[in-house]
């Protein structure tokens, strides 16, 4: 199945928290150091240390810089990313690339204009850097991440007090789960919010895995209510429930071809994951049909039972088989003729789209115009929602 790395943000996410995980997972930070050195910031030093949460003891990334300039826009940044290593530079652009969106939405501008105050110091710049480069040097696993926890209350920013959630850590979020925490006080910073945000395929429970190794990366606020860190889940991923199914199959010589539709139609009904036939030359030179279908563990007796009803066929054939499937859901995009839904699926580091085909069909019949045209505006409408 593959590496995959969960991010189990029990007390928060913040960058440090985070690249001190890393560390705890083994990553060495002398990597990090050397990429500062790359990137002309050579007045940056990085070391490990360690805090204490709650009788816990975690791992944390410790920046010091002499005279850094703290005002930043995102090309400066960029052009610093420029110098790394391909892989580890184009992740760690894309989360400056979120981070300035969010807070060019924040302050009304645009995110070339964003002045990067905290985010954009030499200390948000070396944890982005050092996780992009912990994913590297774990070979890029699967990234998954827990829910993030929301803390309440205000924290002293560049600009002024603000509410907490901060409103950046708010538009880095939409459209992912998160949870309320007891805790009175940031728990997810902007940077935190960022790398994940950017990076994670998914959110939710840990996935199904071997565990290997674990790494823990603590905050520098004082622990409370709950403990100040953040935990890493290394492992090899095991099948999960969804991934095993069971395939039952069907020759069908002397079944009537228009009443095939109807039946694919019921067993989806019932529960099969997905139904298909194709034409067969059979025994003796006679024409037929391959009935496949793909159904849950749970179903597949229940399914066959219904294939051996609804078709002319004298029996089956079932058996268990592997499936690999990518991160998927449905989203709604708003379109010129209203809400549309449109399915997408994380592959490469990236989202890739598809209009569901009731929707173009019923926008076709309710205007006029030809599929392939609202096929393209719906791509494009739903390729901009999941940047």
């Amino acid at each position: 199945m593959g590496k995959v790395l969960y991010v189990d943000a029990c007390g928060g996410a913040s960058g440090d928290m985070l690249a001190g995980a890393m560390i705890g997972l083994g990553w060495p930070p002398e990597e990090l150091a050397a990429h500062l050195e790359t990137m002309g910031l050579s007045q940056v030093e990085v070391g490990a240390a360690q805090a204490e949460h709650m009788g816990i003891m975690a791992s944390r990334l410790e920046v010091k810089a002499r005279h850094e300039h703290h005002h930043r826009h995102l090309s400066h940044i960029l052009e610093l990313l420029e110098r790394l290593p391909k892989e580890v530079g184009d992740a760690a652009a894309k989360v400056f690339r979120r981070l300035a969106e969010a807070e060019a939405r924040v302050h009304g501008s645009t995110p070339e204009e964003v002045h990067f105050h905290e985010v954009g110091a030499a200390d948000a710049i070396a944890d982005v850097v050092a996780f992009c480069t912990g994913m590297a040097w774990l070979g890029w696993p699967r990234l998954v991440c827990s829910p993030l926890p929301m803390g309440s209350g205000t924290v002293k920013a560049a600009h002024g007090v603000l509410p907490l959630p901060a409103p950046a850590v708010l538009n880095l979020l939409e459209g992912l789960p998160v949870t309320p925490s007891p805790v009175k006080g940031e728990t997810v910073t902007p940077t935190g919010a960022a790398i994940l945000s950017a990076l994670a395929e998914s959110f939710g429970p840990p996935p199904a895995m071997t565990l290997e190794n674990t790494g823990i990366g603590g905050g520098t606020r004082p622990s409370r209510e709950l403990p100040n860190i953040v935990r890493l889940w290394m492992g090899e991923e095991a099948l999960a429930g969804g991934e095993r199914v069971v395939e039952i199959a069907a020759h069908l010589d002397d079944m009537n071809p228009e009443d095939l539709p109807l039946v694919i139609d019921r067993l989806m009904k019932a529960g099969a994951l997905d139904a298909s036939a194709t034409p067969l030359v059979m025994k003796k030179g006679r024409l037929g049909f391959g009935l496949l279908v793909m159904s849950p563990p749970e179903l597949a007796e229940a399914l066959a039972a219904l294939v051996l009803e609804q078709t002319t066929s004298l029996g089956v054939r079932l058996r268990s088989v592997e499936r690999r499937i990518l991160p998927r859901e449905v989203i709604t995009v708003d379109s010129p003729w209203g809400p549309a839904k449109v399915k997408r699926a994380w592959v490469n580091g990236a989202w890739r789209v598809h209009p569901e085909a009731d929707e173009v069909g019923r926008i076709a019949a309710e205007t006029g115009l030809p599929p392939r045209e609202i096929r393209v505006r719906l791509t494009a409408l739903a390729e901009k929602h999941s940047r």
